[in-house]
């Protein structure tokens, strides 16, 4: 049950981060893709894909971790640094994703350059 408890911990974490790094980005990604009138009507499709990717590599990455059965003698401190290590994993998942978004948008607006107002 412990076990449980912990993974949902760490669900829950991965929602908080997932919500943070959409609040963080959205607006400046929605003026990046408002600045083009040739990309403009796609501005919700990419906005929608980049929220649907965050959350899917992140659910990814925390649906692969384990959880050690909980003994008598483990620690509260030991499942502490489980979510710390789950999360780091996490955290290089995002990190990737959110750099391989930023390639495409890059290479987007450098295509469709020649379209800017």
């Amino acid at each position: 049950m412990v076990g449980l408890i912990v993974w949902l911990v760490l669900v829950a974490l991965t929602g908080v981060v997932c919500v943070a790094v959409l609040c963080a980005v959205r607006t400046p990604m929605r003026q990046l893709l408002e600045a083009n009138t040739y990309i403009a009507p796609a501005k919700s499709f990419y906005l929608r894909t980049f929220t649907i990717l965050v959350f899917l590599a992140a659910l990814a990455t925390v649906s692969d971790s384990e959880v050690d059965v909980p003994g008598a003698d483990k620690a509260f401190m030991e499942y502490v640094w489980w979510v710390v290590q789950a999360a780091q994993a996490l955290f290089v998942a995002l990190s990737l994703w959110l750099f391989g978004y930023a390639v495409l948008l890059t290479v987007l607006f450098v295509v469709l350059g020649r379209y800017r107002d």
